[in-house]
């Protein structure tokens, strides 16, 4: 089967796939520092399939700095985050983060976002993350899209569960 990788993110993507080998380590790192009472964040990354489907091969967790509104990343983090990927011919599909209570997309959010190219999806986890994203569509998890105006567009859960998908991991032994 030949598959076309789509080098570009386009302005919109029909959703993601996103592998539980890949949700695990970035639920575990939210808990973590959602222990600490800190805000956290994550990118994740893959490829375009098909046009316009999302496949999350990756997830990077970087160094970032907290503060009273939240937590940022450095500029030098920024850039080996961008290096990082590019090296691996994959793109950047949502950047993920923790609130404390509910989720949102706050003025931070909106000023501090990772990339401001359309077609990126924002996830915001409540409750810095100490019910997971596993269940994306029960856990109160807000998930926005930049629009090309540069306005973050808020799903409603109808749409999370049309456009978002967790594929089970499958380990067998013979």
């Amino acid at each position: 089967m030949n598959v076309k990788l789509i080098k570009c993110r386009p302005d919109r993507l029909k959703g993601l796939l996103l592998c539980e080998s890949v949700i695990k380590p970035l639920e575990q790192h939210l808990y973590n520092t959602g222990l600490e009472q800190r805000e956290e964040a994550a990118l994740l990354a893959g490829y375009i399939v098909g046009k316009s489907m999302g496949v999350v091969t990756t997830v990077i967790l970087p160094y970032t700095e907290s503060h009273s509104g939240g937590c940022t990343l450095p500029n030098d983090i920024t850039s080996r985050c961008f290096d990082t990927i590019r090296r691996t011919g994959q793109l950047v599909l949502a950047q993920v983060h923790s609130h404390p209570k509910r989720a949102f997309h706050s003025f931070t959010d909106d000023e501090w976002a990772f990339s401001d190219s359309p077609g990126l999806f924002s996830i915001v986890v409540p409750c810095f993350g100490r019910y997971g994203i596993q269940k994306i569509f029960t856990n109160g998890v807000g998930i926005y899209e930049r629009l090309t105006n540069g306005d973050w567009y808020p799903l409603d859960s109808s749409e999370i569960q049309r456009r978002f998908f967790v594929i089970p991991n499958t380990q067998i032994i013979l």
